[in-house]
């Protein structure tokens, strides 16, 4: 299945749960990995990402912007915080952080540089994010060699969904904003960008503009 249709299936299914009001209550005690996600006193997690270039900030931002004067209820993430995620590893004081350094060091060793579109509006229950087009494959391929190499990762979702968070739901509902995206925003234009690094940050999930720091850069191979 390819990136179109896998994006198509996942508006159909998850904007109707959020037109329709079924999306799950929040949990703010959800446990992951032996810590309440929430809670205020764990160290950050460990997570390898791609920043999303600060050239595309000012367009979503404008997407945010005009999404929250139809529903200013829900959260919008601060651009500092545009990404996408790679995998998860951890709490910090639960794993080795030079060990997993070394090991990403040596896999994009084995890839160059590549472009990313950012493209259309689409939603997971609970986030809006934009869509993200890899014609070379290159993030899914460095994707799977990061299961292979670390076998402790959740894989969190059937296929890999490359996206950039724009948007949480706070609501039981969002009927407004489903709207709006469909109206607007399913085959908006945000932009390209070259990815050259991938970068091991820490995450506070309670923070908002403070929630990721940056650890490490690891750049792709020239």
């Amino acid at each position: 299945m390819d990136q179109i249709d896998i994006y198509r299936r996942n508006w159909n299914k998850y904007s109707r749960i959020i037109r329709e009001g079924l999306i799950s209550p929040m949990d703010y005690n959800y446990v992951w990995l032996g810590k309440k996600v929430y809670d205020k006193t764990n160290p950050p997690f460990l997570a390898s990402i791609v920043k999303i270039d600060s050239s595309l900030w000012k367009k979503i931002q404008q997407i945010q912007l005009d999404i929250e004067s139809i529903d200013s209820r829900q959260e919008f993430f601060h651009p500092i915080y545009f990404h996408i995620t790679l995998s998860e590893f951890g709490w910090k004081d639960q794993v080795d952080y030079n060990k997993i350094k070394q090991k990403i060091e040596d896999i994009v060793l084995d890839f160059s540089s590549f472009k990313l579109e950012i493209k259309g509006l689409n939603c997971f229950e609970r986030i809006i994010y934009a869509q993200v087009f890899d014609k070379k494959q290159v993030l899914r391929s460095i994707y799977y060699r990061m299961l292979e190499e670390f076998p402790f990762l959740e894989k969190r979702f059937p296929e890999f969904i490359p996206h950039i968070s724009i948007v949480r739901i706070n609501t039981e509902e969002a009927k407004d904003v489903i709207d709006q995206i469909e109206h607007k925003y399913r085959e908006v234009n945000i932009g390209e960008m070259i990815v050259d690094n991938i970068q091991i940050v820490s995450v506070r999930p309670y923070l908002s503009v403070g929630r990721i720091k940056t650890e490490d850069k690891i750049f792709l191979s020239d």
